[in-house]
Formats: C-alpha cells, sequence, structure tokens
C-alpha cells in the first residue's frame, strides 16, 4: 500500500475516521515501547528507505483501524 501524501498529520483517517498514530523507526526504548503498548503509536521497524536526494519514503502516520499510512509532502 503506497502511503498517502498530506500536508500535516491528520486529525483523523480521511479513509474510515479512525484515530491516525505516529510511526516511531529504530528500536524502542523506555518511554517509547510503554506507548506503543498502550497503543500511542506503531512501531515502523528498523529499515529506512530514502531517494535519491536523501528524503524518507516512509509513512510519518498509520490509521490504527484500516492501517492507511500517510506521509507528509
Amino acid at each position: 500500500m503506497k502511503p498517502i501524501k498530506v500536508s500535516s498529520k491528520p486529525e483523523k483517517c480521511p479513509k474510515c475516521g479512525g484515530k491516525v498514530l505516529d510511526i516511531l523507526y529504530g528500536m524502542p526504548m523506555g518511554e517509547a515501547f510503554e506507548a506503543y503498548e498502550r497503543g500511542e503509536l506503531i512501531l515502523g521497524g528498523c529499515c529506512i528507505q530514502v531517494d535519491e536526494e536523501g528524503n524518507s519514503l516512509m509513512p510519518d502516520w498509520q490509521c490504527e483501524k484500516c492501517n492507511a499510512q500517510f506521509i507528509e509532502e
């Protein structure tokens, strides 16, 4: 699924109305892991893809209900 380009984090998912959560990349530690366990953020893994200019190709946010992903333009 290709991330939807947006200018800022959506208040609610435009597809289903669900809560949109931040995606954390890398190894979660302490507070970040606790936030994940509480359902306050999504873990995105350790691998990050970038384009030729070094811009991230990874989504910034994800809907907790339908898993739609969003990337800031």
